[in-house]
Order: structure tokens, then C-alpha cells, then sequence
């Protein structure tokens, strides 16, 4: 009597690595149609054409317009070099704003447009106004751990709490596109701009 085949394991590896391909074929597209004509002005339509998908492709992975801007903001958020916050945050004390500084001019360089491009789009479109201010609380939130450490090793001459608003307020792509600076000079400025305003001078 013959043995019963043996059952393969379902290997869904090599599935996962093709959806998250066409994720990011399609996040590509869409940043490229997102900065060229705007989000209202963008439709899921074109963004599968441009990433050569069905349209229902693009609804599996995103269920809606506003999901999709949410995703090419985190992708190109992640899609850099710079340093994560809560590493700036566990830095020695005398590191910390000059690394936050470096960290923020390279995260700027590849997603300023794009955050300020969902901001813009926030006040017109009332679906991305929950996706921004969960993305404002989490900022907010890290800054308060940067602001805790220096707090902490008696550096600033303002209390915690101002100090995380104050990054929170001078810390963003509004500062980075209107400076105008190549990465480099931004960040020395905003290093020393931040300095002034929360350092005690002694430091």
C-alpha cells in the first residue's frame, strides 16, 4: 500500500514580500502624484495607473484615499538615514540637541513636502484630521521624553513642559522648508537656535 503524500508546510514568506513590493510600488506612485498635483487633486484611479495595479489592488492594501497619503508619509518618515528619537532622548545630555538638530535635517530633507503636504491637505479634508493628530501626539509625546532627559541633568533654564513645546513648535517641516538651507547648515542652526532658547548659559 502506497504512503499518503506528504503535506507542504504553506510557506506565505515569498507572498508577503510580493504584497509589501507592490505597497511600495503603489506608495511611490502615489508620493510622486501627491507632490506633482496635490492630494484633492489625486485619485486612487491615477495611482494605480501610475503604479501599473488594478484599482482594486490598491483598495486591498489601502482602504482609502487618505490611509494611502497616511502610508507614503510613514514610508518616507522611515525611508531615511535619521536617527530615531528615543535614541536622541538616551543620548548623554550635551548630545542631545545637537543630535536631535542632525537627526531632524536629514529627516526633512526626504519627508518635509510630504508631512507639509498633509497638513494642508488636513484643513480641507476631514478624513486625514484624525491620521494628523494622532502623528501631532506622538511628536509631542517624544519631545516630553527629550525635554524630561535634559530636564533631568539640569540643563535647561525652562521647565520641562515649555521646553517639549518649544521643540515641538521650532522642531518641524514649516521651520525646515522656510530656512531654505541645505541639510547641513539647517542643522548647525537649529542646534544652535534651540540651544539659545531652552540652554542654561552656562552649558
Amino acid at each position: 500500500m502506497s504512503e499518503p503524500p506528504v503535506k507542504r508546510k504553506y510557506d506565505a514568506s515569498s507572498r508577503r514580500a510580493a504584497a509589501a513590493a507592490t505597497q511600495d510600488r503603489i506608495c511611490a506612485a502615489a508620493e510622486e502624484l501627491f507632490v506633482r498635483r496635490g492630494y484633492g487633486s489625486t485619485s486612487i484611479r491615477a495611482v494605480a495607473k501610475a503604479a501599473d495595479v488594478a484599482e482594486a489592488t490598491v483598495y486591498l492594501a489601502f482602504p482609502n484615499k487618505a490611509a494611502l497619503l497616511d502610508a507614503v508619509i510613514l514610508r518616507a518618515v522611515r525611508d531615511n538615514p535619521s536617527e530615531r528619537l528615543d535614541s536622541v532622548a538616551a543620548a548623554p545630555a550635551a548630545e542631545v540637541l545637537p543630535r536631535l538638530a542632525a537627526s531632524n535635517a536629514v529627516l526633512m530633507a526626504r519627508a518635509a513636502q510630504l508631512i507639509a503636504l498633509g497638513e494642508s491637505a488636513s484643513l480641507m479634508y476631514a478624513e486625514l484630521r484624525p491620521l494628523r493628530e494622532r502623528a501631532h501626539r506622538n511628536l509631542r509625546a517624544a519631545f516630553r521624553v527629550i525635554a524630561d532627559r535634559l530636564d533631568a541633568a539640569g540643563r535647561l533654564r525652562v521647565g520641562a513642559p515649555e521646553a517639549a513645546e518649544t521643540l515641538y513648535a521650532i522642531v518641524s517641516e514649516t521651520t525646515y522648508l522656510r530656512a531654505g538651507l541645505a541639510p547641513d547648515r539647517y542643522a548647525r542652526w537649529l542646534a544652535e537656535t534651540l540651544g539659545a532658547a531652552l540652554l542654561r548659559q552656562s552649558q
